[in-house]
């Protein structure tokens, strides 16, 4: 067979051989494109990008499982995205090697973990039903599994075309919506938070204010008498509310109603939040909004607090700071605190229009980090700087330091308070897993507010995932008002996992719709430093 004609010689022949070898390739690429798989459906797409997620596959020598451990959370990273067709998962052989619930708060989480690369196609949500498709199509569940899923849900469905897999999930509870993580083992991971069923709330008279959030009242009855209670149930999961602490006229050294407050902002609804020192209206303890830190701890008293994501949390943080200028090196004591006989405050913009100390000491203004001026006492606080104000020892070992120097402040909230959004400090606590455990003596407080009987607020986290904003009147032949004791066992009543008592007294304040709903006891409204408030987002 010729295969060239008019070959003049063997280079010749080789170009022309390269040349169809080249060819060739072409064809069979073009060929394997033609092959591969095509996800069907049998309804429209949604016009938005797939996400996978790539992992390693697992060890061959795991099995399927169904377990409960004590894992709090799972990582959920961030997510490649991909157009349909750029990662094709057809021909990936795909089992899931392991099936696990785990405990966390609000939700229970129970994770799919894959032997390989999944795409999250498509996700039908609403509250209660979730619709999650994944490709590659893998194997069914076994009845014992799906039994056990079953379990945990109202309903439960496993659906397997050509190409894809199909879970339903419809729940006792509300779900979150599903999501690709990876599992501790590097291994791709479907999340699908959940919320079961619980307890039913003993309260059945509540009056929906939007979905998420709900009134009640009640008259419990104590050693002495019946009190009048005003309270809110909010889901702090439910997306279309946002919960977040305010200050008086957006300053430290303010008082104003709760009201008003609520009014600036268009509130739903909110409660009086922290302790405050008479007349000013200075925060007592822990207060971050927006992650600044407005007050540092007290005492380590108790605090709740919310995270980036909204979850809320309970504790009892600290504070530590060191000031470095030069070979000069000092302990920060508090934040927007008072300035004592021998100690070191950060003044930041949010405290007043200046320092409003007297006395002898030394006042460092600080602008980008610099000494752009040094007094003695009531600085101006730059709306763009922070002031270091100091006294006794600390102020003498300040004096070396001159204008324009750099100064350097460290100072942190411990913990994973020093990441949290939003946090207010209350105390003494009151609930700690369900259990009461009043601190009154560890936090310091005084026995009249430990051992008294007041008009209460508290704030508390539910088994179920819920938050309470609890009010009790007091001080009235109508409402004898409660101890802490008293409120401790009435937030056990009511389902109380961890709860904190807030500010109360003539402080105590619910406010719903523009109004406040409880009758404060000093006969009317009174001017508060802070508040809490839940408006829409």
């Amino acid at each position: 067979m010729i295969l060239f004609e008019g070959s003049g010689s063997i280079k010749d022949f080789l170009r022309q051989f390269v040349i169809l070898l080249v060819i060739g390739q072409i064809f069979l690429v073009g060929a394997a494109f033609q092959q591969t798989p095509v996800f069907l459906s049998d309804e429209p797409e949604p016009d938005v990008p797939i996400t996978y997620l790539m992992q390693p596959v697992a060890n061959e020598s795991k099995t399927s499982i169904f377990t409960q451990n004590a894992s709090k959370s799972v990582t959920l990273p961030a997510r490649p995205v991909v157009t349909p067709g750029s990662q094709s998962a057809g021909n990936q052989e795909v089992r899931i090697v392991g099936i696990s619930q785990q405990n966390g708060l609000p939700y229970r989480l129970l994770a799919f973990d894959f032997s390989g690369p999944v795409v999250l196609q498509k996700v039908n949500f609403d509250g209660k039903l979730a619709r999650v498709r994944l490709a590659p199509a893998f194997a069914p569940l076994s009845p014992e599994v799906t039994r056990r899923i079953e379990a945990a849900f109202r309903k439960f469905a496993f659906y397997r075309a050509s190409t894809y897999v199909e879970f339903l999930f419809f729940g006792k509870g509300p779900l979150a919506e599903p999501s690709l993580a990876t599992s501790p083992e590097g291994l791709t991971r479907l999340v699908v938070p959940f919320k079961e069923e619980g307890p039913v709330f003993p309260l059945s008279n509540g009056i929906e204010q939007t979905r998420g959030l709900t009134y009640y009242t009640d008259r419990p009855t104590t050693k002495e008498g019946p009190s009048d209670v005003f309270l809110l149930r909010m889901d702090p999961t439910e997306p279309g509310l946002r919960l977040f602490p305010v200050l008086a006229n957006e300053g430290i050294c303010q008082r104003e109603p709760l009201s008003a407050m609520g009014a600036r902002y268009n509130a739903l609804a909110g409660i009086n939040a922290a302790y405050f020192t008479p007349p000013r209206g200075d925060p007592i303890g822990t207060l971050i909004i927006g992650r600044r830190l407005i007050s540092s701890p007290l005492y380590n008293r108790s605090v709740f607090g919310l995270d980036d994501r909204g979850n809320p949390l309970f504790g009892n943080p600290d504070f530590n700071g060191t000031f470095t200028c030069n070979s000069i090196t000092v302990p920060i004591d508090s934040v927007n605190g008072k300035r004592d006989i021998d100690n070191l405050v950060i003044f930041t913009p949010e405290f007043a229009r200046s320092t409003l100390t007297t006395g002898d000491g030394i006042e460092l203004v600080l602008i980008r980090g610099r000494v752009a001026a040094i007094h003695s006492a009531d600085s101006l606080i730059p709306p763009d700087g922070i002031v270091v104000s100091a006294s006794g020892e600390r102020a003498r070992s300040l004096s070396q330091v001159r204008l324009g120097d750099l100064v350097n402040l460290d100072y942190h909230v411990s913990g994973a308070w020093d990441r949290v959004s939003h946090a207010v400090c209350g105390g003494p606590r009151l609930l700690s897993e369900g259990r009461i455990d009043i601190n009154g003596m560890t936090e310091k407080f005084d026995p009249s507010i430990i051992f008294g009987r007041y008009p209460r607020s508290a704030v508390a986290l539910t088994w179920s995932g819920d938050l309470l904003f609890v009010v009790v009147d007091g001080r009235s032949k109508q409402s004898a008002g409660m101890t802490l004791k008293e409120l401790a066992s009435y937030l056990k009543f009511l389902g109380g996992r961890q709860a904190i008592n807030l500010d109360g007294g003539g402080s105590s304040s619910l406010l719903l719709n523009g109004k406040i709903m409880n009758r404060p006891s000093d006969g009317k409204e009174r001017p508060i430093s802070n508040g809490l408030l839940i408006t829409k987002r």
